[in-house]
């Protein structure tokens, strides 16, 4: 799980940093056009990548909150399985020691 999140972060930042090379290339397009005038184009571009920004903060925190409802409704399943498994194991230990004790009988014999 963690592994996962490890990746979404780093594919993020990624992300992150080829949405700037294209944003940047959108906005040379668009001064080349007479869309946008140069002095305009530092402010365009921290406008753009702040709501970039925000929008993978989001983005981020719903994958958070997903990962964390997940976890919540596996927690059962999990917890319950183990409980199985415990359970096995108390009889696995119950019977190992009758025949330990079956093995001492027919030594002693």
């Amino acid at each position: 799980m963690e592994s996962f999140l490890k990746k979404t972060v780093l594919a993020g930042i990624g992300l992150f940093a080829l949405t700037k090379e294209k944003v940047e290339e959108f906005v040379d397009e668009l001064i080349k056009k007479g869309e946008l005038s140069q002095d305009e184009r530092s402010q365009f571009i921290k406008e753009t990548m702040d709501k970039v920004e925000e929008r993978s903060a989001e983005a981020k925190e719903w994958v958070h909150k997903q990962v964390e409802d997940t976890v919540e409704k596996l927690k059962p399943k999990i917890s319950q399985q183990i409980d199985e498994l415990s359970q096995k194991l108390d009889k696995m230990n119950t019977e190992l020691e009758k025949l330990k004790k079956e093995l001492n009988k027919q030594k002693t014999k």
